[in-house]
């Protein structure tokens, strides 16, 4: 059964996603394909069976070697580990999809998927949002965690055919912030169907602390986020050490649970080896983030890549004095009301710190900028709204219904499952997709 009924399409499937360029309608077809098995036969046992594993390995091999004769074979233990990383991805594709009035993914990844079942089978409105940019970081992600480069070299192919796939079939891609825009048009989405939305926070939880920090109190800066490599808070430790020789009572307070358990070894490493134990402490994590803002006298943000992090506005909102490294989408985010400096420079990042420590009229006058910015720009109603206006328009409800209206648009099926380093109707399987309007 397997062999007669899976295996063809399985072997198309390894032929469309390893070219260095897919087409999006050929892999929506074939993917719409193993779906449609997989609501009648069990995941585990097809992607198991002995004829599944010796056509990944073949075909996977000899694709590899083809692009370049010089490489060696792939190990055993290689082909191992890729087809693994495969079986997790497409998981999704043995997960019934509900008939909706659209499907919306919140990355252009395996969780699209579904979404673009849907799309093909009932032309069913697909908005896409892009809180990082999947591709990218996973070209990060995977080029540090991945040793193999036969390994990194079949994963990186397979994100980039997924992407792909999901930028072809969306009909509204909203980044959430103008600087990702670049590379959703690097990968083919033409400006008409992008639409950034700012993510939003909530004012008034998020809001000033009632009363200014008492002079007498240790000066303390705040980061919070995940203790992982691309957050750079190595470069805020090395940093710290630095504000240290001038503010000799600095406290550097980490908020954040580590997601690299490597890396959160290696902070605190190097915590010891400068003999910070006094000044830079790990909190953990805090369910009430915005009293960790109003608590601070300097909100630092260390990242070597971001989108747009929430850390940003909402320390914007609580009023914070912020010193942020100078990527993605923060610079957007800022504007004037925060200081920049170039990532992977702790020196700069110092010097700004203690340029907002020296003096807190800076202090008040930024983070009054930054809230006066976020209030304008970032709030949970105004992504709301934008979210709202967006469904309605591409359900075609807009003409029909008030905008604040909540109850227009029956549950939307939304995919959410995110790879770390996510009734056939006359429909054909094939078809290219819709036209897209604005």
């Amino acid at each position: 059964m397997v062999a007669r009924q899976f295996l063809p399409d399985y072997i198309r499937l390894l032929r469309e996603l390893t070219p260095a360029r897919s087409d999006p309608a050929s892999v929506a077809s074939v993917v719409d394909r193993l779906h449609e098995h997989f609501r009648e036969f069990d995941y585990h046992r097809t992607m198991t069976d002995r004829v599944v594993w010796d056509a990944f390995g073949s075909i996977v091999a000899d694709v590899w070697l083809r692009e370049d004769s010089s490489r060696p074979a792939p190990s055993l233990g290689e082909l191992a580990e890729a087809w693994r990383l495969l079986y997790r991805l497409l998981t999704v594709l043995a997960a019934p999809i509900p008939r909706t009035d659209l499907t919306h993914a919140a990355a252009a990844a395996f969780c699209g998927l579904p979404c673009v079942i849907a799309k093909l089978r009932w032309r069913t409105p697909y908005l896409l949002t892009e809180h990082g940019v999947y591709v990218r970081e996973q070209y990060l992600n995977v080029s540090r965690s991945i040793r193999s480069s036969f390994v990194r070299w079949f994963l990186l192919r397979l994100i980039s055919a997924i992407a792909d796939l999901n930028y072809a079939f969306a009909d509204q891609v909203s980044p959430v912030c103008r600087y990702n825009t670049r590379w959703e048009r690097w990968r083919g989405v033409e400006n008409g169907r992008i639409r950034v939305i700012y993510n939003g926070v909530d004012p008034v939880r998020f809001s000033p602390p009632s009363e200014p920090r008492p002079p007498s109190t240790r000066p303390l800066v705040v980061n919070v986020g995940l203790i992982f490599p691309l957050k750079g808070q190595l470069d805020l430790i090395e940093a710290a050490a630095l504000v240290r020789r001038d503010v000799p009572d600095v406290e550097v307070r980490l908020y954040g649970s580590p997601s690299d358990a490597e890396y959160d070894a290696q902070c605190r490493a190097r915590v010891r080896e400068l003999g910070l134990e006094s000044t830079v402490v790990f909190a953990g994590t805090t369910k009430e983030p915005w009293d960790v803002y109003r608590q601070a006298d300097v909100v630092a943000v260390a990242s070597i890549s971001e989108a747009f992090p929430y850390s940003v506005i909402e320390s914007m909102l609580t009023g914070a004095a912020i010193v942020a490294t100078d990527v993605g989408g923060v610079r957007e985010a800022l504007g004037p009301s925060g200081v920049l400096v170039n990532p992977r420079d702790p020196a700069a990042l110092a010097k700004a710190i203690l340029r907002l420590l020296s003096s807190p009229a800076t202090r008040r006058q930024l983070g009054e900028a930054a809230r006066a910015r976020a209030l304008r720009y970032f709030t949970e109603d105004k992504f709301v709204a934008e979210y709202r206006g967006s469904y309605l328009r591409l359900t075609g409800a807009s003409h029909a219904v008030r905008p604040t209206d909540r109850s227009v648009i029956r549950p939307t099926f939304a995919a959410r499952t995110k790879y770390r380093a996510d009734e056939i109707t006359g429909t054909q399987p094939g078809m290219r997709p819709a036209s897209r309007s604005s």
